[in-house]
């Protein structure tokens, strides 16, 4: 039987040398090692991983009372078994993990959503005495530098991702932009977080807002799909399509994602059960 580590005693994800070698079998980068190139390539290959909380809603479903920390083993097995992925902090912890067993510097940072505090992760990886930011959770696979100028990644002309610094409170500000509208997305302070800290913050995500519903999002080419209940966003370079169709939702999540709908299903259940039986039909 598996035994998840409790918030004090969880440890670097490095250890998980065979689950990390596993998913990057298939990796393959001719190029120079180490480099920005490299670095980028293997943030690409990890976006395979979707986010989703299906997986995150089943495991705490079936472990009351019990910390639910999805690790990267079970991550790697749930991925090759149902295409699964997870929430930004089981996939922070997972590509912490892939970058120190490839000689980055890297550690997680806590940012703070518009909703709350301590409620994101991300991570920064240091080369070359310079900082830069990779957001498994926000889909951002092209390293920031984080600087006290504002650093901008386009995606076209007229989208892209900015990170600001903010004076005032000697943090930074990631937003999204397209057509001249800006919208941040969170904030944070450039501060290395232990894991054990790292820990406690991530224990305490599983009663966060967001874990009401089935969300998921994953990034093909230059398209989102984004995906909350019967919800669909789907951005490309061109356009932003929104739409509520719940079969649709679901086509997408089989078709698109290749999660099976038994999956779908048990979380769904497991949110009805939660809620009480509230929102059965």
């Amino acid at each position: 039987m598996r035994v998840d580590p409790s918030p004090s005693t969880l440890t670097d994800p490095v250890n998980f040398e065979q689950e990390i070698f596993q998913f990057l079998q298939n990796f393959h980068f001719d190029g120079d090692k180490p480099s920005i190139d490299h670095i980028k390539s293997v943030s690409r290959y990890f976006s395979r991983l979707p986010y989703e909380n299906i997986s995150k809603i089943i495991k705490l479903g079936n472990s009351p009372g019990q910390p639910a920390f999805r690790l990267p083993d079970e991550l790697t097995e749930d991925h090759f078994a149902w295409h699964l992925g997870g929430t930004c902090f089981s996939l922070t912890y997972f590509l912490s993990g892939i970058y120190s067993l490839l000689s980055y510097e890297n550690r997680p940072l806590i940012c703070d959503l518009n909703w709350g505090q301590n409620n994101h992760s991300a991570l920064v990886i240091t080369f070359k005495a310079q900082r830069f930011l990779v957001d498994p959770g926000y889909m951002i696979y092209t390293p920031l530098p984080i600087s006290q100028q504002t650093v901008q990644t386009r995606l076209s002309t007229d989208t892209g991702v900015e990170l600001r610094y903010l004076v005032d409170t000697d943090s930074y500000a990631l937003c999204t932009y397209r057509n001249g509208q800006y919208t941040r997305r969170y904030t944070f302070i450039d501060r290395a977080i232990p894991y054990l800290e790292f820990a406690k913050y991530w224990e305490a995500s599983f009663s966060l807002p967001g874990m009401d519903d089935l969300i998921l999002t994953k990034v093909k080419g230059y398209e989102m799909t984004y995906i909350q209940g019967d919800f669909i966003k789907i951005t490309n370079l061109n356009k932003i399509e929104k739409l509520r169709e719940a079969n649709r939702a679901e086509i997408l999540i089989r078709d698109q994602f290749e999660i099976p709908l038994e999956k779908v299903e048990e979380a769904r259940h497991i949110l009805q059960r939660t809620r009480g039986g509230k929102d059965e039909n």
